[in-house]
């Protein structure tokens, strides 16, 4: 069936490209009416993500020809950073920047549809780093847009958790998502389960890509974040598995959700406790970075990787990633695990 779908796609992408794409340019508009210009538009949404975005955004330049930031209300300094960007890229790329605290993600990224007047679109995080040398730079996906038609295309990931010199111990790498697309009207972002994903229409023609043009920094976020971030998606999932006409009191309370999934998850309300428990659970299942297999690292990141400026280290006993050290997080600085910590690390992880 996948199979017959496929063909039928690329079928109908070439037919409606020379048969009605090619004639009818008021398609090839953004929301504005505006006739859309050739390049691509990165959307970058972000919550509290100040110290991976400056490379992030830094590594898009000479890439793209138009950023739109979406801050989720961060209470750090990622809108201070997005401002900051704008004001120094002036000339070089269009650069929007939004504020939309509150917002569900899925919001976030359609409202930087509303805002693209480029050809292409780049769903990006605030956590990916764009390769800008080599092989395999980043810059090549401009080759890929010279095609005009109607389709999506797929980049695999490489995935760093921790710190930069760790990953998941099960997806070092993955074969990514539909990140770069033909802009159209009629593609929107809609929840699925706990994630945000892009619909497009079923003419459009999906292409994969294998190379490895940048690197996914998942994990080089605070503690807090960390668990935010864990406890946003699981609920999301969780809210969407109900109608809403059949959906619990409890279950629409994002609070009282966040306070039984940390009792739930890792038995504990104490905020130093919680975060030692949940830090120590992912250090369990990283390893370190097989260099071979990942190749270099993006050029904006070298610098902060070879300085005892970057905020997080991963701490190995007996061999193995044990905990990690966040230089920024003060209450975690001189922690020692409590006797019920150790009891909860051994019934979970020993």
């Amino acid at each position: 069936m996948n199979r017959i779908k496929s063909i039928v796609r690329q079928l109908l992408a070439v037919f409606l490209y020379h048969g009605y794409y090619r004639w009818f340019r008021d398609w090839d508009c953004g929301w504005n009416g505006e006739p859309l210009k050739e390049g691509i538009t990165a959307v970058v949404s972000a919550r509290n993500e100040e110290y991976i975005l400056p490379f992030c955004l830094k590594s898009l330049v000479g890439v793209v020809d138009q950023v739109v930031l979406i801050d989720n209300g961060s209470d750090d300094g990622t809108l201070q950073i997005m401002k900051q960007f704008k004001l120094e890229n002036e000339g070089k790329l269009n650069v929007d920047v939004l504020e939309m605290p509150g917002a569900l993600l899925g919001d976030c990224r359609n409202a930087g549809l509303q805002h693209t007047r480029h050809k292409w679109h780049l769903r990006w995080d605030a956590d990916m780093v764009c390769r800008t040398s080599g092989a395999t730079s980043m810059v090549q996906i401009r080759e890929l847009i010279k095609n005009d038609r109607p389709r999506t295309i797929q980049l695999p990931r490489t995935n760093l958790r921790g710190d930069f010199h760790h990953t998941r111990h099960a997806l070092a790498m993955d074969p990514g998502e539909p990140i770069l697309l033909r802009f159209g009207k009629d593609i929107k972002y809609v929840e699925h389960g706990k994630f945000d994903v892009i619909r497009v229409p079923f003419y459009y023609s999906i292409v994969k890509d294998s190379r490895h043009f940048y690197f996914h920094c998942e994990g080089l976020k605070s503690d807090g974040n960390m668990i935010y971030r864990r406890q946003y998606f699981e609920w999301r999932e969780l809210y969407n598995s109900f109608a809403n006409e059949n959906r619990p009191e409890h279950v629409s309370d994002f609070s009282k959700y966040q306070q039984d999934w940390c009792l739930r998850e890792f038995g504990t309300m104490d905020s130093k406790s919680l975060k030692w428990r949940f830090t120590r659970m992912d250090c369990h299942k990283l390893r370190p970075v097989d260099k071979e297999l990942f190749g270099e690292y993006p050029d904006v990141l070298l610098e902060e990787m070879n300085s005892s400026a970057q905020h997080y280290r991963i701490i190995e006993k007996d061999g193995k990633p044990y905990i990690r050290l966040d230089k920024t997080d003060s209450e975690m600085l001189d922690y020692q695990p409590t006797p019920e910590d150790l009891i909860w690390e051994k019934e979970n992880l020993i």
